[in-house]
């Protein structure tokens, strides 16, 4: 007979209160998801696949990926609908000492990294705004990781209005950036070529692999909604929806975006461009079209930072209620009602981030790392089908088992090739995910003295 679902219930000390809605969890996903990654993706990817037609397949399987994800998500959430999204799913599945690696991974690499490159990219476009020294790009990085974190701590209600108006705000303006380019497109003409260009990439599964590597990044987000289901008022159902519908929009947004870069810009002009939104939208309105994308980066990215220190304080605060962190990470502020210690921890280590860290760099540990967890967390649906093949299942994965197979097929095959490629990166990433083991022991057994 199967084991019942250990779905925990937090106790009165963690007073995150149940005031978001569907919204708000389909804003922290897209806001996650939008963030720079789509301004700075498509020429990147263009590099790497020879034809156009190839760049936008290469888009539409990410979004499929990205859905078959979600929907696994959406499973598992209305399952164990709690505070901490990934982590909670893998300490359900799995045990403590997984959830504990995951956090230790997210607390290291993923969550502050993310944060502090999407923050320096904000700085990037802020200086052709206002002009911005160089050298002190990262501390204005690490200034704005720190007002975020602040904004956060005054109140969840605060936060997630905020956050819904940005990401409302880059999805209205990037889909019209999109629409309007394609609708000009045939007034454009394209230059031509100049002779003795780069050359015309060849079609490889090594160049397809780092191609991905940068969409699964640039999609990256959709796994963030359930971190906050311990605050919404309907989890089962309003956060099941929110993956739904923030995934499919951001994949037709971003297709939208690569068709209007190729029409207006062409293949060779989208891959000697390092600001394809900006160069459509001048192209197509004029030099005050390259002003209004900028503010839509400007926002978009500040949308995104804000969506990601929400998401991770939270999957800190579950480690903190379940003694795999420091307990006083899991209290609730008596005023603000927010995990105002988890917010000041992300805060503080993203800063530090933005100080030393390196853009590149930062997306292949967080794309290798966050790969592997999926392995697991995708993989705890089959176990828990297994183990459990009465539990209720508010939501359940259509055409199962067809999703989370497709989705581990393409992880493992992106996996496989980034140790071939990039191996440096992620067997740094893999390194520090195998440290947590000495330190999980250790800390346990402390734990086990108090």
């Amino acid at each position: 007979m199967a084991d019942p679902i250990s779905v925990q219930v937090e106790p009165p000390r963690t007073e995150l209160r149940r005031v978001l809605g569907v919204w708000d969890a389909a804003a922290l996903m897209v806001g996650v998801m939008i963030g720079s990654g789509i301004f700075a993706t498509p020429p990147l990817v263009a590099g790497y696949v020879p034809s156009a037609a190839g760049i936008l397949g290469i888009w539409a399987l990410g979004g499929l990926a990205a859905l078959c994800g979600a929907l696994c998500f959406a499973e598992l959430t209305a399952m164990f609908p709690m505070t901490g999204g990934s982590y909670a799913f893998l300490r359900e599945a799995f045990g403590r000492f997984p959830s504990f690696a995951y956090g230790w991974s997210a607390l290291l690499i993923t969550y502050p990294a993310s944060i502090a490159a999407v923050s320096v990219v904000f700085t990037a476009y802020l200086a052709n705004v206002v002009p911005i020294a160089d050298s002190t790009r990262p501390w204005i990085a690490a200034l704005l990781c720190l007002v975020l974190t602040g904004l956060n701590i005054i109140g969840v209600r605060l936060g997630a209005t905020i956050l819904r108006l940005m990401t409302g705000a880059k999805i209205v303006a990037l889909g019209l950036v999109a629409i309007a380019g394609i609708i000009a497109a045939r007034h454009i003409s394209l230059p031509s070529a100049p002779a003795g260009g780069a050359a015309t990439p060849a079609w490889s599964l090594a160049a397809l692999a780092l191609a991905f590597t940068s969409i699964v990044w640039t999609y990256e987000g959709w796994t963030d909604g359930p971190t906050i289901a311990g605050e919404t008022r309907r989890p089962e159902r309003d956060v099941p929806k929110a993956l739904l519908m923030g995934t499919l929009a951001v994949t037709v947004i971003y297709l939208l975006a690569n068709v209007a870069y190729l029409l207006v810009l062409g293949l060779d002009g989208l891959r000697k461009t390092d600001r394809a939104a900006v160069a459509i939208a001048q192209a197509t309105f004029g030099n005050r079209g390259g002003a209004f994308v900028t503010l839509l980066v400007l926002v978009s990215t500040l949308g995104s930072i804000l969506a990601m220190i929400i998401a991770a304080s939270r999957v800190f605060f579950a480690m903190g209620r379940d003694r795999l962190f420091f307990a006083w990470v899991g209290n609730v502020h008596s005023r603000f009602h927010t995990p105002a210690a988890a917010l000041m921890g992300v805060g503080l280590i993203s800063a530090v981030y933005a100080v030393v860290g390196t853009f590149e760099g930062i997306i292949r540990y967080f794309v290798f790392v966050s790969g592997l967890f999926s392995l697991l967390i995708i993989g705890s649906v089959f176990l828990h089908r297994r183990r459990r093949p009465n539990a209720p299942r508010p939501v359940r994965i259509p055409l199962y088992p067809l999703p989370p197979i497709l989705f581990l097929v393409v992880e493992v095959t992106l996996l496989t090739q980034l140790l071939r490629e990039n191996a440096g990166p992620s067997l740094i990433g893999l390194g520090i995910v195998l440290a947590s083991v000495p330190v999980y022991l250790i800390w346990e057994r402390a734990r086990s003295r108090t």
